[in-house]
């Protein structure tokens, strides 16, 4: 009986100087291919994106072996091991699935560092993508159309095994935007139409060239139902006010910086008009034309 409690004791010393030696060269694999990578690899997109990938198969790799390495002690280990880790399985559920989640992240690439993307209610610029969680810098929130608020966020990456993921700039650099102009009754729309895509041309006509581009390369990949990226500009009647909706495409960063532009450009061309009023008959932001008192 001593000389089993021996041989097992033994046995035990021997799966954790192993596992210590399982681990030293996870380490050090992970920090050659980390170095090789920076040498290789030029930009710093593909650089992150590499030594995650990496880092995650090595963390795979060494789990697997630890597991292999203590499974085989003996057939009761084998036994307390399924009847543990049934329980160990309910108890960090959350925390498996977010392994998961980070897994399927690196496999299928729904989303990658410096794209933006909105996750139910939170919407930013991925920052990081690690084995647990995923780091956005928040965007919108307190502040207006799409800019940093300063907070980063940690997303569970459980987030994607149930949730909808809308990226902004994978396949695609562009969104349609729109901005809003009121003009009063009796005033020349007609006249307003067409200024208002004159003053938009040179503003998001370079947009319009690159997302045509990117669309025809899209319809490569994805069933495409149209290529058509023009500013136009659309008109609805309301009760007190003619209402005129410029839509044009934007790369999402500049978003509000261009929505400023077109509304400053549009505005200033108008008012220079005597036969176009902005605003509406009951607000108070109505602009006169030139000559009135």
């Amino acid at each position: 009986m001593t000389d089993f409690y021996i041989f097992e004791d033994r046995s035990l010393l021997d799966a954790l100087l192993v596992s210590l030696i399982v681990l030293f060269l996870a380490y050090v694999v992970n920090f050659l291919a980390g170095n090789l990578i920076l040498r290789r690899v030029s930009t710093a997109r593909e650089r992150y994106t590499l030594r995650k990938t990496a880092s995650i198969l090595i963390t795979v790799l060494a789990f697997a072996s630890l597991f292999a390495i203590w499974i085989e002690r003996t057939s009761t280990l084998l036994i307390a091991y399924g009847i543990l880790s049934a329980g160990v399985a309910i108890a960090l559920q959350d925390l498996l699935r977010n392994i998961a989640g980070g897994i399927l992240i690196i496999v299928s690439r729904p989303f990658k560092a410096g794209d933006r993307i909105q996750v139910g209610e939170n919407t930013g610029d991925v920052l990081d993508i690690g084995s647990f969680s995923t780091a956005i810098m928040e965007i919108r929130e307190w502040v207006d159309a799409d800019q940093y608020t300063g907070r980063i966020l940690h997303i569970p990456n459980s987030f994607v095994l149930n949730q909808t993921i809308k990226n902004y700039t994978r396949d695609y650099s562009f969104i349609w935007d729109e901005i809003r102009i009121l003009l009063i009754y009796g005033s020349n729309w007609k006249k307003a139409e067409g200024i208002a895509l004159k003053a938009a041309a040179p503003i998001v006509g370079e947009f319009e060239n690159l997302a045509r581009t990117e669309l025809l390369l899209m319809g490569e990949k994805y069933f495409t139902t149209t290529y058509e990226v023009q500013t136009k500009l659309f008109m609805r009647l309301e009760e007190n006010w003619i209402e005129m909706r410029l839509r044009y495409v934007v790369e999402p960063r500049k978003r509000r910086a261009v929505s400023h532009l077109l509304i400053s450009s549009i505005l200033e061309a108008l008012e220079k008009e005597d036969d176009i009023m902005v605003g509406t008959a009951v607000g108070i932001d109505l602009i006169k034309p030139q000559g009135e008192g």
